[in-house]
């Protein structure tokens, strides 16, 4: 069976506004989706993140390019934010900020515990599996 994994937009910037500087394990993370070693699956909310940081850039044509490749792609899965996701938000004790706990119920709504990001708090409060760079 295929990895699944979500990323964060922090992820989605790096790969497509500041592709010169793209971590080695983001590179690595890119060569497994392009193998079909991977599958990713990137929250609609991550994109609206991106599209809002990309349109302030003056950037919105390639922020449509990239958005063109995900949804060709056979290994990247976006993943609407649904009732499934509410319903999952509903056993949370306790969260920081809502995009962050959206993408997190992604990867519960999925069944994984991989994220990639640099945000500890994926760890620390929703107990994922942080991929990171830092």
């Amino acid at each position: 069976m295929t990895e699944k994994v979500v990323i964060d937009a922090q992820v989605l910037f790096y790969f497509h506004y500041d592709y010169q500087k793209i971590p080695s394990i983001l590179q690595q993370l890119k060569k497994e989706v392009i193998n079909g070693e991977v599958i990713v699956i990137v929250p609609t909310i991550a994109i609206a993140e991106l599209f809002w940081k990309m349109r302030k850039a003056g950037k919105i044509n390639a922020f449509k390019e990239a958005l063109n490749r995900w949804e060709s792609s056979e290994n990247i899965i976006i993943d609407d934010f649904d009732l499934e996701i509410i319903k999952l938000m509903l056993n949370n004790a306790k969260s920081h900020e809502l995009h962050d706990e959206i993408i997190a119920m992604t990867c519960k709504k999925h069944t994984t515990d991989i994220i990639y990001s640099t945000d500890k708090n994926f760890k620390e409060i929703f107990k994922l599996q942080l991929k990171s760079w830092q």
